[in-house]
């Protein structure tokens, strides 16, 4: 049997994939920005908590986690989609990384929204 593909010309997935590299990269260099430039003498534990005790760095956060999984799945499906030409065995692959890409997404949001500054 032949894959004539599934309609589909894959260009959101495409375009999509370029915009978050690049909020991917933004946030890298403000991450390592904050990390390496920004903090007074040594990094330690405790500043650490205190800057992720912020709202504005838990978003920060959450949106470079969101954008990271996302890109990592869409990345791994372009590569599925080219290569495994089973239309049974493409929908398992696909539907097993979205189960995993998810539970990583819930995991990491509830680790950033539990972090607790310790007093």
């Amino acid at each position: 049997m032949k894959y004539f593909g599934s309609g589909r010309s894959g260009a959101f997935d495409w375009f999509f994939q370029r915009i978050s590299g690049i909020v991917l990269l933004v946030t890298l260099f403000l991450h390592f920005y904050v990390m390496h430039f920004a903090i007074d003498g040594p990094i330690t534990y405790e500043k650490v908590m205190v800057r992720l005790a912020s709202p504005g760095w838990k978003a920060l956060d959450i949106v470079f986690l969101v954008f990271a999984i996302y890109h990592a799945i869409n990345g791994f499906k372009l590569i599925i989609d080219d290569y495994v030409h089973s239309t049974v065995l493409r929908a398992v692959i696909v539907g097993l990384l979205w189960v995993v890409g998810i539970s990583f997404l819930v995991i990491g949001i509830m680790t950033i929204v539990n972090l607790k500054v310790q007093s």
